[in-house]
This record gives C-alpha cells, structure tokens and sequence, in this order.
C-alpha cells in the first residue's frame, strides 16, 4: 500500500545530546524517531512563518499610524484654513457692504442650513452607494 503523502529523505548531522533529546520526545509521544523530527521541524517552520507575517502586520500597523497621523494634521489645517476664510468673509461683509446686522444673520443661517444639507446628502450617497455593493 502507497503512502498517502510521499516524504523525502533528508539526512543531517546532530549532536548526540539532541539524539537524546529527541529519542526521549518520541519515547514520550509513542512515535518514531523520525515522525518526531518531522514533526519538530513542521513546528519550526510555522513558527518561522508567524514571525515573519507578525513583522509584516507590524510594518503595516505602524504605516496606518503614520497615515492617520498625517491625516489628523491635514483635517486641522483644513479647518484652521476654512475658520480664518470664515473669519475674512465675514469681517468683508460688515466692513464692506450695506448689510444690516439682522442680514448678515439671516445670511449665516442660510450657509448654516445649506452646509447641514450637503452633509446630509453626502451622508445619504454614501449609503446608497454601500447598499449598491
């Protein structure tokens, strides 16, 4: 009868303590030699393989802080940049025009409620568009 899965010889020189160390893991395991080396291996080489994907999340973990950190600069600026536009339009508007305070109001709170309903609409695109995929 065939094996199930075909191995390949491999030899390799080891000291007489790992002999030992090895002889004393198959006696406990109830296995061979050989199984037992198999075995030992098959764990060394996951184990390798984890270490090398934990330092890829690593790498990735530490670049999505960077992102986020360049990010959360980008938004401050954003909102420095659009307070002081905020400031200078305003300011163009009391100094420069005929507006009463009451128009200048009125028009705060229309810019108020078309800002609130980009928002929502750009809200209610983005759920229509996740409800598509």
């Amino acid at each position: 009868m065939p094996r199930r899965q075909p191995y390949v010889n491999v030899s390799a020189v080891i000291s007489p303590a790992m002999s030992e160390d090895i002889d004393r893991l198959a006696k406990a395991a109830k296995v061979s030699k050989s199984t037992m080396v198999r075995k030992l291996l098959e764990e060394r080489l996951t184990q390798r393989a984890d270490e090398r994907l934990t330092e890829t999340y690593d790498k990735v973990e530490e670049r999505l802080r960077r992102i986020e950190s360049r990010f959360s600069a980008f938004m401050a600026k954003n909102v420095r940049l659009t307070a002081q536009n905020l400031f200078l339009d305003w300011y163009y508007y009391r100094e420069f025009t005929d507006m009463e305070d009451a128009d200048l109001k009125k028009l705060n709170e229309d810019a108020r409620a078309f800002a609130g309903q980009q928002l929502k609409q750009m809200k209610d695109d983005e759920r229509s568009s996740d409800d598509v995929v």
